[in-house]
């Protein structure tokens, strides 16, 4: 509490008193009145912010923006699930009348031989195979959780798209990653260029770490992919693969 000193006498008087109780001077009362202000402004500060605290309509804004933020949040996860769960659109698979060639026999009788220096391939024809791989009786293809049922390929000019379908509880669930072939110090070499899961794109960094995807795959095409490793290049085209044979 601020004592109200009189400028005369130096008398220390309360502070309710207006003229000094010793020598009866009138004394300066504005620290008093300022004292006064603050502590009402302090008062009212308090109130206005306990006012806030408890007050009903706040707590239902923030309970309102905390809903909506969630519904938000869920529905663009759901979404999420939704573009990794639809299919690509894909060719319907159909049953070829004619027979599948026999591609891992060329390549196995033109890297011994040396002979012929190219194989090529229609797109057609390497899906073919596929279809007769993934049937064989002692296809990886058919173990674990996630079967494949089917792998389909799509040649591009300098890029492979590899799509491969899996069974799950019933439920059809699609990968697929794309290709550039490259030459490295005589080796062959796949590098991903990006991917979708379902029909949600995935970034080629990312898909490059989620290669345990497409492990069952290329356990399936084990034989092939070491006898492409082989190899002196690839080269795409539309609809259509060439296989140079290292002489």
């Amino acid at each position: 509490m601020t004592k109200l000193v009189c400028p005369d006498c130096r008398h220390e008087n309360e502070p309710e008193r207006i003229y000094c109780h010793n020598c009866g001077a009138r004394l300066d009362r504005s620290a008093v009145k300022k004292e006064k202000i603050e502590s009402e402004e302090s008062t009212q500060g308090t109130h206005d912010r306990l006012k806030r605290m408890f007050d009903p309509a706040r707590g239902r804004s923030r309970a309102i923006a905390t809903k909506v933020v969630q519904v938000i949040v869920g529905a663009l996860c759901l979404a999420v699930v939704i573009q990794m769960v639809l299919p690509p659109d894909l060719p319907p698979e159909v049953k070829s009348e004619s027979f599948a060639p026999m591609i891992s026999m060329d390549l196995l009788s033109a890297i011994e031989s040396h002979n012929p220096p190219r194989l090529t391939y229609s797109q057609e024809q390497v899906n073919d195979y596929l279809v007769s791989s993934i049937r064989r009786s002692n296809s990886p293809a058919k173990e674990g959780y996630f079967p494949i049922r089917r792998i389909f390929i799509q040649f591009e000019e300098g890029i492979c798209r590899m799509h491969v379908a899996y069974n799950f509880c019933g439920l059809t669930l699609f990968n697929s990653c794309f290709y550039q072939v490259t030459v490295s110090e005589g080796k062959i070499q796949a590098l991903c260029e990006g991917g979708y899961l379902g029909r949600m794109p995935i970034h080629p960094l990312l898909l490059r770490r989620l290669g345990f995807l497409f492990r069952k795959t290329w356990e399936t095409l084990d034989r092939e992919h070491k006898q492409i490793a082989k190899l002196a290049g690839i080269e795409f085209h539309p609809q259509s693969v060439t296989l140079l044979v290292a002489r």
